[in-house]
């Protein structure tokens, strides 16, 4: 793995000495980006290797099609060279990004969470936001999966969003938020409403 390469080419370099080989999640952290130091998010990126550069990486997940019998830290490249028929796009365009922002104020459609709270498996670090599908994402380049229809997207923070693992996300609704929180708060939201509809 060579300093001035990117996450990306570092990773790949990694799978490709062991083809066929269990690389462990604790691994995939300490590769390094350009600057020579570990990156945030490293998963994510391993996702793309696969979807979106077409690599046949597989986890956990994929133990019923490939009798590996991976652990959820697990992950195995099958073939050296990757496939074009397995590229899948997931960009969006900024406008699409903006307008899914601002319609979810900013906040993880699952957990709540916004960019000031605490990442909690990385003590130090806030969590990031991104734009993750509703339905999961199977299709190929050109399918529903690329388009630019903002009701295809929601607001993940990277906790909620790498935890999905290409399932279908159930959106939380107000009222699930409300039911998570303590006794003073919900009070609180109570005596606020009771005013409201008083008026």
């Amino acid at each position: 793995m060579a300093k001035g390469k990117s996450y990306k080419q570092n990773a790949i370099a990694l799978f490709k000495s062991r083809i066929g080989k269990i690389v462990k999640s604790s691994e995939l952290a300490r590769v390094p980006g350009k600057d020579g130091n570990p990156i945030s998010h490293n998963i994510r990126r391993i996702f793309e290797l696969r979807d979106e550069d077409g690599y046949d990486i597989v986890n956990w997940k994929d133990n019923d099609k490939t009798g590996l019998n991976l652990k959820v830290d697990e992950w195995v490249l099958l073939s050296p060279e990757p496939n074009p028929e397995k590229i899948r796009s997931r960009r969006f365009n900024k406008r699409v990004w903006l307008e899914v922002m601002k319609r979810d104020n900013y906040q993880c459609q699952i957990c709540g969470r916004t960019k000031d709270d605490d990442d909690p498996f990385r003590p130090g670090h806030k969590v990031t936001l991104h734009l993750g599908h509703k339905k999961a994402f199977k299709g190929r380049s050109g399918d529903w999966g690329a388009s630019n229809d903002p009701d295809n997207y929601m607001v993940l923070c990277n906790v909620c969003n790498e935890g999905a693992k290409n399932t279908d996300v159930k959106e939380i609704t107000m009222l699930d938020r409300v039911k998570k929180l303590d006794e003073k708060t919900k009070k609180e939201v109570y005596e606020y409403l009771k005013k409201e509809f008083e008026k």
